[in-house]
């Protein structure tokens, strides 16, 4: 086993943002959107804050809606790729951003777990990347369907951390300007 699959280091790191858009996301349970809201949300500061690289992807934006607002207001600046392959790296588009961003790492946030959120970390531990998945920034409409995916990550061979356990791996200590920034979002 590589341990170093398990650390977070800003320099090699970029921020996946799949499909938390209105029409999938109010088709989930109230507590999970809310939760799911707050987490990506969380990550999108933590990667500004870092200046990582964000993808930002909508599935069929056509028939399913923009990103949500409260996400989008986050955003600014970050053009979302609108895509109909379920996997990210099976629209060419995407795959030749997460190329060109030379990162090794990357963090995984979205809807639907056990969709497009299994099947492009998959794609991306295939092609050799390091995937993080944020458990608690994913969901699926039903909690079975999103246990399924989380084990099935886990056993692909994703580390499956909670949103707070990513965003302390990358601010590493207390006191920093980062940290006073970052830290009401705790809370």
């Amino acid at each position: 086993m590589d341990i170093t699959q398990f650390y977070i280091t800003p320099e090699d790191t970029a921020l996946l943002i799949i499909d938390v858009q209105d029409s999938l996301f109010n088709s989930m349970e109230y507590e999970m959107r809310k939760k799911v809201a707050k987490n990506v949300g969380i990550l999108i500061e933590l990667a500004k804050a870092y200046t990582l690289p964000i993808i930002l992807t909508e599935q069929y934006r056509k028939g399913l809606g923009p990103t949500i607002k409260e996400l989008l207001d986050r955003l600014e600046g970050v053009v979302a790729f609108d895509k109909l392959a379920f996997d990210c790296m099976k629209d060419d588009a995407i795959c030749q951003e997460i190329t060109r961003i030379q990162r090794s790492t990357i963090i995984i946030c979205g809807i639907e777990a056990h969709i497009c959120v299994l099947t492009t970390a998959l794609s991306l531990i295939k092609e050799n990347y390091n995937v993080i998945v944020a458990s608690d920034a994913v969901c699926s409409r039903r909690t079975h369907e999103w246990d399924m995916a989380l084990h099935a990550l886990r056993q692909a061979g994703s580390i499956v951390y909670p949103t707070e356990t990513i965003a302390f791996m990358l601010l590493q200590k207390a006191g920093t300007e980062i940290f006073k920034k970052l830290s009401p979002l705790f809370k």
